[in-house]
């Protein structure tokens, strides 16, 4: 079993989290110019046994809309998108040779919340109006010696989504690249 550096690991995390706070303030304040539907954001941390991912998106391109579900068909795409979102398998492939377990996943979208109160709904709120999902999932792998690549599977789960622009921290240093429908697999 290899040692893991702790202090590698968190030194990883930091870096992710840096970036993610340093992206959520841009993207805040991009929201507030132009929201972009269509793009998606993706940061992905490898270091020691640990694979960290991090996914944002509006979401416009998970549920199609992005105020408070409306009726019942908006409230079942809001938990079906959770749902899907919440099996890393359906929406990330990973080598299963790297032997990549899930630690730990969470979703969330201020949508949810709203879908459990949605005879309330007031859609008149400015701040429902750019909602969207975040996805963190955290994995050790026995292998990560052999996760080489990953390819994104969001595409195929959610065709609303056209780019995602994507940060990793891997052994081939540090990268930031476009992935869309016809070019989803990141090489790590």
């Amino acid at each position: 079993m290899k040692k893991i550096n702790p202090g590698a690991i968190v030194f990883s995390i930091s870096l992710l989290g840096s970036s993610i706070q340093i992206h959520a303030a841009e993207s805040d304040h991009e929201q507030h110019e132009a929201h972009v539907h269509g793009e998606a954001q993706l940061m992905i941390a490898v270091e020691g046994d640990a694979l960290e991912i991090e996914f944002h998106t509006p979401a416009m391109n998970i549920v199609g809309f992005e105020h408070r579900p409306a009726d019942e068909a908006q409230i079942q795409a809001v938990e079906s998108a959770i749902g899907t979102l919440k099996q890393p398998d359906l929406v990330f492939s990973i080598p299963s040779t790297a032997k990549c377990e899930p630690v730990s996943i969470e979703v969330e979208s201020p949508l949810a919340e709203h879908a459990e109160h949605a005879e309330h709904a007031d859609h008149d709120h400015e701040e429902e109006t750019h909602s969207n999902f975040t996805g963190h999932y955290h994995f050790r792998c026995a292998e990560i010696s052999h996760l080489e690549k990953i390819d994104i599977k969001l595409f195929e789960q959610f065709p609303g989504t056209e780019v995602i622009e994507v940060q990793s921290i891997s052994k081939r240093g540090q990268q930031k690249i476009d992935l869309t429908p016809g070019q989803s697999a990141l090489e790590l």
